[in-house]
């Protein structure tokens, strides 16, 4: 069985090797180049972008020709964009998350409103919970959401996770129900986000058992707080903690799990970064700053948050513009970006996506099967 197995992996990695030999296997990330395309907008002059599927289904909110914003959902391959509305008593939406089935959570109120969380799809707009002041931020495939509600009169949060499609929103196990939010979900329900458990007064990332249970203290960089913002199927975490520097307190970007401690991903020669989304490779971008004045620029990372790269380094957009965070990844390697103008960008790799994902697929197993013989060895 044993040599079975390893002939099999012999096998897959020399087709890999075969059929990507024109990529730089130590640093892919950097051999990696990628096409542009504007999203588009609601009739407004900007939009900005939050989220992408496997379809390529993009959301975030966009402006209209009256300067007010709404939610929005791309067809495939962020392809024409349309307007999810907002609540009756509102004029404003935020689009913070789609599933493969292109259902959109975010939230919707007025400019002196309340905010109220809802999921979208192709029957509209509906309201998760009855709590006003609530907020919608990731939703899995199952149709759960994980969110939090806040309280006007305090600083506290509490946070939530729902059933399949929204429905019935609890509490995670395990959390102080005090300044607690959710900010990630997987397929099996597992819950990220920053909260109150051994860490006392400071909020630190955290991860739930399946469907919410109980939550887990990720620990920081070695500051004081830190905050989880995306969970891929395989656990693996991705957010900002703060640092130890002097007086200072800048944050980096991490990848941890609950069996691991948080690796730093770093900068890009600046002080600080942040991480957003994590796809089924590990592959993590977000944002970091570089050591021009400290400005912040998108970044992508290789396999299990490797080698972090500059994203404009790998474009090619006109002069004058470049990407200042990118806030999602899917398993095909397609990116969504914000751009300086205030427009949001589908990136695509080339060569076609599906190839990518094909090459990806086999770092992503030389990287499991490394951790795994880093644990039967330690």
């Amino acid at each position: 069985m044993t040599f079975r197995c390893i002939h099999k992996i012999r096998i897959l990695n020399t087709l890999i090797g075969t059929a990507f030999s024109g990529f730089v296997f130590s640093n892919p990330v950097s051999a990696q180049s990628y096409t542009a395309f504007d999203i588009g907008t609601l009739g407004g002059p900007g939009t900005y972008a939050t989220a992408i599927n496997n379809h390529g289904q993009i959301t975030g909110n966009s402006d209209l020709a009256d300067r007010s914003y709404h939610a929005f959902i791309t067809g495939p391959n962020g392809r024409g964009m349309t307007d999810l509305g907002t609540f009756a008593e509102g004029n404003l939406s935020w689009g913070t998350d789609i599933n493969a089935s292109g259902q959109v959570v975010g939230y919707s109120g007025g400019r002196n409103g309340s905010p109220y969380a809802f999921i979208a799809d192709a029957n509209g707009m509906r309201s998760i919970s009855r709590w006003s002041f609530s907020y919608a931020n990731a939703i899995n495939d199952a149709g759960q959401v994980a969110g939090h509600t806040t309280n006007v009169s305090s600083t506290g949060s509490d946070a939530f996770i729902t059933g399949p499609n929204g429905e019935n929103p609890m509490p995670p196990g395990g959390l102080r129900s005090d300044g607690d939010v959710a900010t990630g979900i997987n397929s099996s329900g597992q819950v990220v986000g920053h909260g109150h458990l051994s860490s006392g007064l400071y909020v630190h990332a955290y991860i739930t058992s399946a469907n919410g249970g109980f939550a887990s203290d990720l620990g920081t960089l070695g500051g004081a707080t830190s905050s989880a913002l995306a969970v891929n199927d395989s656990g693996r975490v991705i957010g900002y903690s703060e640092i130890r520097r002097g007086f200072e307190s800048p944050i980096h970007a991490f990848i941890t799990d609950i069996d691991s401690n948080m690796t730093d991903l770093g900068t890009l020669g600046g002080q600080s970064s942040q991480a957003f989304d994590i796809n089924s490779f590990g592959q993590v971008v977000g944002w970091a700053e570089t050591g021009i004045a400290n400005r912040r620029h998108a970044f992508i990372t290789g396999a299990d948050g490797s080698s972090m790269t500059d994203l404009n380094s790998l474009i090619k957009l006109e002069d004058g513009i470049f990407l200042s965070d990118a806030r999602g990844i899917n398993d095909l390697g397609q990116i969504i970006a914000n751009g300086s103008d205030g427009r949001a960008y589908l990136l695509s790799p080339v060569p076609e996506p599906e190839t990518y994902a094909m090459f990806l697929a086999g770092l992503g197993l030389m990287g499991f099967i490394a951790r795994r013989r880093q644990k039967q060895s330690a």
